[in-house]
This record gives structure tokens, sequence and C-alpha cells, in this order.
């Protein structure tokens, strides 16, 4: 389970690890690209990692994917933000773009999508889903787009 949050230039998540629904630890579940893309993954631990390395390798080799698994059942989802154009969810149906000032995925969505609603950052978005929502737990970690 995992909450990402994105608005203004800021992608925000929560930083729990979880065996079903029994939370077991931390994970670092963002990363920037070369090119200033941010990068947010939930799902499966063993596809979200290896995404989050070939981001941070600057996209070298071949992309993991979320249908490169066919027989997996979990979820792997990404929510790419470049610098300049609309935000991408990538799913292992394929790519959707959305032009939205706000997104965010992952089990404590609603609740992350409920406080951007009404005017909070990122951070805010995750801080909320970690309070009300199951789905978000330990510490809140944030990229940008600048800085």
């Amino acid at each position: 389970m995992t909450t990402i949050a994105y608005r203004a230039g800021v992608m925000a998540s929560d930083s729990g690890a979880w065996i079903g629904d029994a939370s077991h630890g931390w994970a670092v579940k963002l990363a920037k690209g070369v090119d200033g893309s941010l990068h947010g993954v939930s799902g499966n631990a063993a596809q979200c990692s290896a995404y989050l390395e070939w981001v941070k390798s600057g996209y070298r080799g071949d992309e993991p994917r979320a249908d490169a698994e066919p027989d997996s059942r979990s979820s792997f989802i990404v929510l790419i933000v470049p610098p300049l154009g609309p935000l991408r969810l990538r799913t292992a149906r394929g790519d959707e773009v959305y032009e939205a000032p706000y997104f965010s995925i992952g089990a404590g969505a609603p609740t992350a999508y409920g406080a951007l609603f009404m005017g909070a950052t990122a951070e805010q978005a995750i801080e909320a889903a970690k309070e009300h929502a199951s789905g978000a737990f330990g510490h809140v970690q944030s990229i940008r787009h600048k800085g």
C-alpha cells in the first residue's frame, strides 16, 4: 500500500512498506529522472524497486514494465510528471495522459485527493492520507522539479 501525491512541481509519498495488510518497514517510492521528470511508484515492491533503479540509472537498458510479468497479480503503476507538459499514469494497460493541477495514486489516493482539492500541498496530502487512510504510514518523502 502506498500513497503518492503531486501538486505544483512537487511529488510526495509515504515511506511505509507492506506485505499484504501488514506494515513491515520503509521504502523509497520516488525518483527524479535525468530529464527532470518526477516518478512515483505504487504496487509490487520488486517491480517498484526495479523501475526506480532504472530511472536513477539515467533510463539505461530496458524499462521495467508493469506488463513484464503477465502472471503477476499485483498492481504496479507509475505516476510520471515531466517538467513541462502533461502528467502520465503508466499501468499494465499502457500510458494515460492527464492535464490536471494535482493528482494522486495508491491506496490513500481518495483521502489525498480530498486534501488536494482543499488546497493542500503534496506533502500535506500525504499527511492527510497517513492520518485518515489505512494505505499510508511512515515519514513523508518528496522530490521537486526545481531545486
